[in-house]
């Protein structure tokens, strides 16, 4: 699911608004699935042409994480853009629907272990993965 939901961000990345003028990516499109790693949120180095940041306080950190990894499957965006077409998403809150609450505290804290790794993530917002 971790890794898949790395893959999604990168898939959902905003484009430009005319949709000739392409992604804001600089991964090529045939090269997405190759680089769509955990390691390349682990570095600094952002893989877009122009890009706005924000240092997150670590209320802010959590709020996205909370976001991208729901609390409770009632918490989960189930309208609205991207979360709920994502593939990671939807594995997310199936598996979320049949664990027990103790057993998805342990798998949302193993998740965020490993989200705590990354050096950036999507700003997003209550319906968006990225806001813009």
């Amino acid at each position: 699911i971790y890794e898949q939901c790395i893959f999604d961000v990168i898939e959902q990345a905003p484009n430009r608004k005319s949709k000739r003028e392409g992604s804001y990516l600089t991964i090529p499109v045939h090269r997405r699935m190759d680089l769509a790693q955990p390691e390349l949120l682990q570095i600094l180095e952002l893989p877009f042409d122009q890009a706005q940041y924000c240092v997150c306080t670590p209320d802010q950190w959590k709020m996205h994480f909370d976001r991208i990894f729901p609390p409770s499957i009632q918490e989960a965006r189930v309208s609205g853009q991207n979360f709920p077409s994502c593939s990671y998403y939807k594995s997310y809150i199936a598996l979320a629907s049949s664990v027990s609450v103790v057993d998805l505290v342990k798998i949302r804290h193993a998740l965020r272990k490993e989200f705590d790794k990354l050096a950036w993530a999507p700003w997003t917002s209550g319906d968006r993965m990225w806001g813009t």
